[in-house]
């Protein structure tokens, strides 16, 4: 397998993702629009460039000669997603300790705060949380950053930096060992198992979880 066509993989993946996450806010600001109806479109409007991500990830694979993802059974599907649940919970309460430990007790996560508040003003902001923000952050971060780029380098640096960029990209620095400690048990899950489906449903999971205690509690 030729580095270039890897690299040409790794490129284009970053820039769908790119696209993916500025053209929707860019045509929100363009149109001057707000409020829900201005979170509505963007939901739709990412759910076609998270198609559009995936048609990059099917066409590099092929042209970079990148062998396909395991076929897996419905029943491991579901088994290693809720296995994987388990364990990013174990890391999230590890990333806790450490955090409270070395800075004190974390407060709630501001990433997680945002999607809730935009949540409670437009409900269709779910579907980007809990269904397009996994697909997309795995076919880039675990798919491409690792599976990828575990043949340039060996897979635990790139386990390591595409769980560390993935913990950036939340964007909330206070909980950067929690996120990034998520990272890592995705990307165990998808060295394990084979399969991207798999580490999909278990970050669904994870997100869908989290926001449905949050609103009870809140409500």
């Amino acid at each position: 397998m030729q580095y270039k066509k890897i690299w040409n993989k790794i490129i284009w993946m970053l820039l769908g993702y790119g696209l993916a996450l500025l053209l929707p806010a860019l045509v929100i600001q363009v149109l001057h629009l707000q409020g829900a109806g201005s979170i509505n479109l963007e939901v739709a409007l990412t759910a076609l460039l998270t198609g559009l991500l995936i048609w990059i990830d099917r066409r590099t694979t092929r042209e970079a000669g990148i062998p396909a993802d395991k076929k897996i059974t419905i029943g491991d599907w579901l088994v290693y997603g809720f296995t994987g649940l388990l364990l990013i919970y174990g890391a999230e309460i590890l990333g806790t300790f450490l955090i409270s430990a070395l800075f004190g007790m974390p407060q709630t996560s501001q990433n997680t705060t945002q999607i809730l508040k935009i949540i409670k003003s437009a409900p269709a902001f779910t579907i980007y949380a809990v269904i397009l923000a996994p697909i997309m952050e795995e076919l880039v971060f675990r798919k491409t950053l690792f599976g990828v780029g575990r043949q340039i380098i060996n897979p635990i640096g790139a386990a390591l930096i595409s769980s560390l960029l993935f913990g950036l990209a939340h964007n909330d620095n206070r909980f950067l060992i929690i996120y990034s400690g998520i990272g890592l048990v995705l990307c165990w899950l998808y060295n394990r198992t084979g399969s991207i489906k798999v580490t999909m449903l278990a970050h669904a999971l994870l997100n869908g979880i989290t926001i449905a205690l949050q609103l009870l509690i809140l409500k």
